[in-house]
């Protein structure tokens, strides 16, 4: 059967790069007749589901063709009982959780927009929502996956169950690597049980210092969050948040919890009293739906749908507290900042664009990032920018060898050529 084929429009355009022809895919064998022909032709493909994640990385320096994967969507094989499912690569996380749901599990990630970004972009992205802070990264989850190499071979890496330790995890190669070494097609999960009850508490206070305080008390503790996001007055404003939480202070750390609901009451109680213990001011915990929504709004804000710049900034944990009041004094009350607080992870979003390109802000943050021991990257700005923003940071040790892999696993360039290196 012909691969199906459609005219390029806005939707797969790439950093202003449009491709000449979009690829539709259906099955695992299209995919790979579609990269051998691209190796033949020495065609420079980028993979996409539904986009969500176009804006990370550098322009592309050629782009012939958009390899859609959306059409390969659906549960490949699923054992409840051994907690492992495989599924299609075009498949939105959103899919995946309805069908799990119906037996009582889930797959514990929250990337943003869990309706659109689809399984093969959140491994090639390697992106992750709040919850990582009891979950884990997507590395945690992810047993093994197939993919086709850019001469069209299909290969499969790790396994099927959730016991697979022998020789090298080539599978977590994949994870992050933006479509640059492989188009991945499928991947296989373990999976985890729905937890019984879930709750959001809220806490203030006019100084991060002060959530710094109680941040180290939780470490400490025998509290388990879901999630620890910190929020600054403009992003608390900016999703509408005030809505439904009057601010009682500058900062806002919503703690999330889930469980059996005897251990969340229990957690959401200890949480209460180390944060008087600590001066912060404590609002009403949130359940059901209305706590459902919040956790929804907090984990779409990562995706910085609304922003025209995004830094990600990955930090040790007990420096994200003095990061946000540096960003916060560097470009002022203007940007909003949002955190995982517990996992070391700060993006700063400015949601009207400067007069000029803030090089030297971005890399006055980015020095303070590598001096304490994180780095910081430029998730999303304007095309133009990303010429003089530093948009992968301070490349690691372990950079050239990763171009070495890139240049033998392709070796003509044809993958998302330029967006990585």
């Amino acid at each position: 059967m012909p691969i199906a084929t459609m005219t390029p429009t806005e939707q797969f355009v790439v950093d202003g790069v449009a491709p000449q022809s979009v690829w539709l895919p259906e099955t695992v064998e299209q995919v790979a007749e579609a990269m051998a022909e691209a190796s033949a032709k020495a065609l420079a493909v980028i993979p996409l589901g539904n986009g969500t994640k176009r804006h990370i990385g550098l322009p592309p320096s050629r782009y012939d063709v958009a390899l859609c994967l959306r059409e390969m969507r659906g549960i490949v094989e699923y054992s409840p009982d051994d907690l492992v499912v495989t599924v299609l690569a075009g498949t939105p996380l959103a899919e995946l959780q309805r069908a799990l749901a119906e037996r009582g599990q889930f797959l514990p990630l929250d990337p943003p927009f869990p309706d659109k970004a689809t399984i093969g972009g959140i491994i090639a992205a390697g992106v992750s929502g709040p919850c990582r802070c009891l979950y884990g990264a997507v590395r945690e989850h992810l047993l093994g996956i197939k993919v086709v190499q850019p001469d069209g071979k299909v290969t499969r890496f790790g396994g099927k169950v959730v016991k697979n330790v022998a020789g090298y995890d080539v599978t977590k190669v994949y994870v992050g690597s933006l479509g640059t070494l492989g188009v991945i097609v499928e991947a296989t999960f373990k999976v985890r049980p729905l937890p019984e009850t879930s709750a959001t508490l809220p806490l203030w206070a006019d100084e991060p210092n002060a959530i710094e305080n109680l941040l180290s008390k939780l470490a400490l503790s025998d509290i388990s969050p879901a999630f620890a996001e910190l929020l600054n007055a403009t992003m608390w404003e900016w999703l509408g948040l005030s809505q439904m939480l009057q601010p009682q202070g500058a900062f806002c750390l919503l703690l999330g919890f889930d469980g059996f609901r005897e251990e969340v009451d229990w957690w959401l109680a200890e949480a209460k009293r180390l944060a008087d213990e600590v001066g912060l001011a404590t609002g009403a915990a949130l359940d059901g739906e209305a706590e459902q929504g919040v956790r929804a709004q907090i984990r779409d804000a990562h995706g910085g749908a609304q922003a025209a710049l995004v830094l990600k900034v990955i930090l040790p944990s007990a420096e994200v507290c003095a990061f946000v009041e540096m960003a916060q004094k560097t470009f002022g009350e203007a940007v909003g900042i949002i955190a995982h607080s517990l996992n070391g992870i700060v993006r700063v979003m400015a949601f009207e664009l400067m007069a000029t390109v803030p090089t030297e802000a971005v890399q006055r943050l980015l020095s303070h990032a590598v001096q304490v021991g994180g780095n910081l990257v430029v998730e999303k700005a304007p095309t133009e920018w990303k010429q003089s923003l530093p948009v992968w940071g301070q490349p690691p040790s372990s950079w050239h060898l990763m171009q070495r892999l890139k240049a033998t696993l392709d070796p003509q360039g044809i993958l998302s050529p330029g967006r990585l290196f």
